[in-house]
């Protein structure tokens, strides 16, 4: 079927989807299809999706499965040949889905981000959530918040709103092992790995509270981000990192985990020592998983983006710093 349909994944948005959902159905190109995935929620989100927006079609999980696998079970629901993929505490411009869908000419483009803005206000001075994202030859992952030209050369997507080629996303799908963080950057390297784009274009635009269903706590909010980030860059490295650049990767990644441990040690009760071994599992299962049948795709290697040590300290204040 022509046109696209919509997926969201919904945890505890009781406050926010509506606002989502209201934004979906005004846009100019309406979708087909609107389906959300409800990870569970303990409050009244789907009560209020089922009074509010009958023609949505509700997929009620029994346990909170993660984002990666409950967007993989929701785009079973798809059946046009585009998915615009939202978080449930984003809302889109009128144009945007037009502009996206618009953007698809090329027919090796896979997923097309919008600019995302940082909040809902809409004003002239609005920050900049991402504008894509990338990743860099030590596995570490960043948004773009930059607002430059567009580009079908991205090495990573980001994944609070994004459209995608309903055939591909659904034949690779989203890693299952993963429950929340790094979903974008190990899908995008298995995009790029078939020779196909990601892109963005800054003409669609979209707005995003952040980390909704992360705990509210500042630090609580670092470690969950942290702890799944950090075993899963590791699943990435194993699975995907050519050998030559794998002893720096596993070096700089060994240093960062170092570096929270103490963070956590001196900031909070948690004790992280734990990632210790978990992250060395996480790169294990990801050696286990790794294709050998083809060698590491140079092209796709070779858009991983060089060490910045002035991004590593932008990265460190987003993510370490609470102003």
């Amino acid at each position: 079927m022509s046109g696209y349909d919509v997926v969201i994944v919904n945890y505890n948005g009781e406050k926010i989807i509506k606002r989502c959902l209201r934004s979906i159905y005004a846009s100019e190109k309406k979708p087909n299809k609107v389906i959300v995935y409800d990870n569970a929620s303990k409050d009244n989100s789907k009560e209020v999706i089922k009074s509010q927006f009958p023609k949505v079609i509700l997929i009620e999980g029994k346990e909170n499965i993660g984002f990666g696998r409950a967007n993989n079970a929701a785009m079973r629901y798809s059946d046009s040949k585009y998915i615009l993929f939202s978080n449930n505490d984003l809302i889109l411009e009128k144009n945007c889905s037009k502009i996206l869908l618009d953007g698809f000419s090329d027919p090796r483009i896979a997923i097309i981000n919008p600019i995302i803005y940082k909040g809902w206000k809409k004003s002239k001075t609005q920050p900049i959530y991402a504008f894509g994202s990338t990743t860099d030859i030590n596995g570490f992952n960043y948004g773009l918040y930059d607002n430059w030209p567009d580009t079908s050369n991205l090495n990573c997507f980001s994944g609070a709103c994004f459209m995608a080629r309903a055939e591909v996303i659904k034949k690779l799908k989203f890693e299952k092992s993963f429950f929340l963080y790094y979903e974008e950057a190990e899908l995008s390297a298995r995009i790029l790995k078939q020779n196909l784009k990601i892109a963005r274009l800054i003409g669609a635009r979209s707005y995003h509270l952040e980390s909704h269903s992360s705990p509210e706590a500042f630090t609580d909010g670092v470690a969950f981000r942290q702890f799944y980030g950090v075993q899963n860059r590791w699943f990435m490295l194993g699975k995907h990192w050519p050998c030559r650049l794998m002893f720096a990767a596993l070096l700089a990644n060994k240093i960062h985990l170092l570096y929270l441990i103490y963070f956590f040690a001196i900031n909070t009760k948690l004790n992280y020592t734990k990632l210790l071994y978990i992250a060395p599992i996480s790169f294990v299962r990801g050696w286990r998983a790794r294709d050998r049948k083809k060698p590491i795709d140079a092209i796709w290697y070779s858009k991983l983006v060089p060490v910045s040590l002035l991004n590593y300290f932008k990265l460190g204040k987003k993510v370490f710093s609470k102003s």
